[in-house]
C-alpha cells in the first residue's frame, strides 16, 4: 500500500524524528513522509533515505503565538497527495491536516498540545510567562475546538503511553472509536554489550529545552558531596537558546559540559560511558532516551511522573524519585558508591529494553493501517 505519514516539523534529533525513521524503514508498507518544515541537516542522516516532500508554504518552528497562528493556518489548509491512508503524527498543530485530508486518516499521538493538556507544562507556562498565559487564554479554548474536529476524522487513534492516553482522555478528544496504548521500542542492537568500567559521570540526553527541567540535574550535582561531572547531550533549536545559555549560567563553577547534537556514535559512547542517566522531565509523555540508556546497561533516575512509571522498574533498573535536588543529589551518591545492587541493575537494564524491541510496535502500527484501509474500501464498494 501507499502511505503517507505526515508531521509539521522534520528537523531535529529528536524522539519523533527517530520514530518516522523506524516505523518508515521496517514497515512493509511504501511510505511518503509529508512535512510543512523539513531541515535534513538538522535531523538524523537516516532521513535522508525515507522520501520525504516539504509541502509549500513552509512553516515556522518559532513558538510565539504570531508563528503558531500561521503555522496553523497554514496545516489546517493543506491538502496532502492522494494516498491510500494517511498517518498523523499528532503532537498539536499536526491534527490539523485532517480536516481536509481525504480517504482513511488514523493518528499515532505523541501528546496533544502539551502547553494545553500536560498538567506539569501547563503550570510552568501560567507561572512563569504572563504573555504566553494571556496567549493561552486567548486562543487555548478556539484551538481546542477545532482539534476536536479534527480528531473525529481519525478512524484510529494510538497513542504512545498511559500518560499521553490519561490527557487525551481528559482533553475529550476522544470520547469514542478505537483509541490503544503504542509504547515505542528500542533498537537493542544499537549497543554493543554494556560496559563494567563507568566513569563517575552523569547523563542527560536529548533534548534541550524547558520542558525537560534539565535545571533539576544542575542542582541536584551541586550537592553530591563526591567527584563527578554531567554532560549533558541533545539538540538544540533557535528557540531554546536562551534556556541553553540560562542553563550554562547555572551551571558555571560545576563540571558540566554541553554537547550539543552529538551523532549517534558519540551517544552511544556516552550511554556506555555513564554511571547513570538523568531524566529529570517534570512530566514526559514516554522517554525514549530512556530505553536508550537501559539498551546500554545504564540505569537511570527519573521523576516519578509520567512514561518513565512505565519503562524504569524502580529499584530493578533505576528509580523513580520526587522532583527535588535533595533526594537526586542523595540518590546519585549511592549510585557512585556502587556496590553488588547496582551491578544487577546493570544486566536487568539491559534485559528490559531488548523485551521493547520496534518490531512488535511497527507490525501493530501495519495492522491498523491495513484495518484502516480495508473498512473504508468495504464501505465504498
Amino acid at each position: 500500500m501507499r502511505l503517507a505519514l505526515y508531521h509539521p516539523w522534520v528537523y531535529l534529533r529528536s524522539g519523533v524524528e527517530r520514530w518516522i525513521v523506524e516505523v518508515v524503514t521496517r514497515s512493509r508498507h511504501d511510505w511518503t513522509v509529508y512535512t510543512h518544515h523539513h531541515d535534513p541537516a538538522g535531523t538524523y542522516p537516516e532521513v535522508a533515505g525515507l522520501r520525504v516532500v516539504e509541502l509549500s508554504p513552509r512553516v515556522p518552528v518559532r513558538r510565539s503565538l504570531g508563528p503558531l497562528v500561521r503555522a496553523a493556518t497554514t496545516i489546517a489548509t493543506a491538502r496532502l497527495p492522494p494516498a491510500d491512508a494517511v498517518l498523523v503524527s499528532s503532537e498539536g498543530l499536526g491534527d490539523l491536516v485532517a480536516l481536509r485530508t481525504r480517504g482513511p486518516v488514523a493518528a499515532y499521538c505523541h501528546t496533544p498540545l502539551k502547553i494545553l493538556h500536560d498538567p506539569a507544562a501547563h503550570a510552568v507556562v501560567r507561572r512563569h510567562s504572563s504573555a504566553r498565559r494571556a496567549a493561552l487564554a486567548t486562543v487555548g479554548p478556539a484551538f481546542d475546538a477545532v482539534d476536536r474536529r479534527a480528531w473525529r476524522v481519525y478512524g484510529h487513534v494510538l497513542v504512545n503511553s498511559t500518560e499521553t492516553l490519561a490527557r487525551v482522555r481528559a482533553a475529550g478528544l476522544r470520547p469514542d472509536g478505537p483509541l490503544e496504548v503504542l509504547e515505542p521500542g528500542v533498537d537493542a542492537s544499537w549497543f554493543t554489550g554494556s560496559r563494567a568500567d563507568r566513569e563517575p559521570l552523569f547523563l542527560c540526553a536529548g533534548r534541550i529545552m524547558w520542558q525537560k527541567n534539565l535545571e533539576l540535574a544542575i542542582e541536584a550535582l551541586r550537592e553530591v558531596a563526591q567527584p563527578a561531572r554531567l554532560v549533558v547531550a541533545g539538540m538544540v533549536d533557535e528557540k531554546s537558546r536562551p534556556y541553553l545559555a540560562a542553563l550554562r549560567e547555572r551551571a558555571a563553577g560545576l563540571p558540566v559540559t554541553f554537547e550539543l547534537a552529538p551523532p549517534d556514535a558519540r551517544l552511544r559512547e556516552l550511554y556506555a560511558a555513564a554511571t547513570a542517566l538523568l531524566f529529570p522531565a517534570r512530566n514526559e509523555d514516554f522517554g525514549m532516551v530512556v530505553l536508550e540508556a537501559m539498551a546500554a546497561g545504564t540505569p537511570v533516575l527519573a521523576v516519578d511522573a509520567g512514561g518513565p512509571r512505565t519503562t524504569v522498574g524502580h529499584d530493578r533498573t533505576g528509580w523513580l524519585l520526587p522532583p527535588e535536588p535533595g533526594a537526586w543529589a542523595a540518590q546519585m551518591a549511592r549510585v557512585l558508591r556502587g556496590g553488588p545492587d547496582l551491578e544487577a541493575m546493570r544486566p536487568a537494564a539491559v534485559a528490559a529494553a531488548a523485551a521493547r524491541s520496534w518490531d512488535p510496535h511497527v507490525h501493530r502500527l501495519d495492522a491498523v493501517m491495513d484495518e484502516l484501509v480495508q473498512r473504508s474500501r468495504a464501505a465504498t464498494s
